[in-house]
């Protein structure tokens, strides 16, 4: 029993410690490639890296040239405002998006706290999944109404410590990018 909470306890530290490191390496000051490589964009109920559809050219310092190869993507995008709702601007072409990167203003800053916000409830959502999928594991693998509570009872607290510890660390990023 204690091996299976363990267990269940490494997988959700692994899901932390992504999460810190996905929040560390977005730096605002200095959006480059890499860091639009790694924004998430929905597009018909699948998350993506945008680097997964679009090949990424830096321009100039904050101005950065984006190839889809589907046109279908760049559509979507456009047609739910992706850059824009996160105040980049975009210039289009036909299959090309050419992104600029405002000043730092606050509204900016506001825009980017939406994306790591983004990111925050993917994360949160994720737990959510392995929750589930716990449970399911302690009923089919558990027979004895004991056992099954006592697990249960200890996934859900670990399952609180690591949604609480996310939000800080949102928490302490957003304020730290609203305030800088």
């Amino acid at each position: 029993m204690n091996i299976f909470i363990n267990n269940k306890k490494n997988i959700l530290n692994k899901i932390l410690i992504n999460f810190k490191k996905t929040f560390e390496n977005f730096n605002i000051k200095n959006l480059n490639i890499e860091t639009l490589n790694n924004l998430k964009i929905k597009i018909d109920k699948k998350n993506f890296f945008l680097k997964d559809i679009c090949l990424i050219k830096n321009l100039e310092e904050k101005k950065f040239f984006l190839t889809f190869e589907n046109i279908d993507y760049y559509k979507k995008i456009l047609k739910i405002n992706f850059f824009e709702n996160f105040g980049f601007k975009i210039l289009k072409n036909k299959n090309n998006l050419e992104l600029i990167i405002p000043n730092l203003s606050l509204e900016f800053r506001q825009n980017i706290v939406k994306i790591l916000k983004n990111e925050y409830l993917l994360f949160k959502d994720n737990i959510e999944k392995h929750r589930k999928n716990f449970f399911l594991e302690i009923k089919n693998n558990f027979k004895s109404k004991d056992e099954i509570k006592i697990l249960e009872k200890n996934i859900e607290k670990e399952i609180i410590i690591i949604k609480e510890e996310i939000k800080i660390f949102f928490e302490k990023k957003s304020y730290k990018i609203l305030n800088d």
